[in-house]
């Protein structure tokens, strides 16, 4: 469960990105009731609203599908890796929609699959994360490249690549692959569940425990923002 506090404050993190302000001493604009006591000497007793734009952003959530995050046969749904990614994947996805912020969905396990482009409204992706099939092995290498190159082509001004796993490929060309990501300038974060993914993506956090997967999500998150 995510605290409602936590999902409110990326919520705004995301779309109160711009600055609003008022220019005073000005001959023109709203009366500053301020400026009043200065009246007799003072001819600028009005103020301007001014608007700085906030920064636009594009977020693409990568889930592992390897067989590992989906446990055994007899494995319970409900405690596998898979289970919480999507929880947490669903919630991202809600939150960052009511922020105007530009979304997608990848998965991988040995291929790259695109669950939800940016084009397809949020709502549609839900029933097809629950459907979710994995198996194979780990190529985050290969899938973070196709990422970076989908955010890099979007307008948006800031790009966030994250990634949900809860194992390792290749070490070294996954770092390398996150560090071309920054020099694009996409921002990589590795969410290693009951993992250490540090040798993998520079801004990384490990989650030891399944119900925590979400509320370390977004705490991550927000460090983006």
């Amino acid at each position: 469960m995510i605290p409602a506090t936590l999902r409110y404050n990326v919520r705004r993190m995301f779309e109160n990105t711009g600055t609003e302000d008022f220019q005073r001493n000005r001959k023109t604009g709203s009366l500053n009731i301020a400026a009043l006591t200065t009246m007799s000497f003072n001819d600028r007793l009005f103020k301007r609203r001014q608007e700085t734009a906030g920064v636009d952003s594009a977020v693409v959530i990568l889930i592992d599908v390897s067989g590992s995050m989906f446990g055994s046969d007899s494995t319970p749904i409900t405690i596998t890796n898979i289970y919480h990614a999507v929880q947490t994947a669903a919630a991202l996805l809600d939150t960052l929609h009511h922020a105007g912020v530009a979304t997608a969905v990848l998965t991988f396990g040995n291929e790259v699959s695109m669950l939800k482009p940016f084009d397809l409204h949020y709502r549609k992706a839900f029933p097809l994360l629950e459907r979710l099939k994995g198996g194979g092995g780990t190529n985050d290498a290969s899938a973070l490249s196709h990422v970076h190159s989908l955010l890099y082509e979007r307008h948006e001004a800031r790009k966030v690549a994250f990634v949900i796993t809860d194992g390792v490929g290749d070490r070294s060309c996954t770092y390398e692959q996150a560090e071309i990501g920054a020099r694009l300038g996409v921002t990589t974060i590795g969410v290693g569940i009951q993992h250490d993914v540090s040798m993998s993506y520079p801004t990384n956090v490990r989650v030891d425990s399944l119900a925590d997967l979400g509320t370390v999500a977004f705490s991550k998150l927000k460090l983006a923002a």
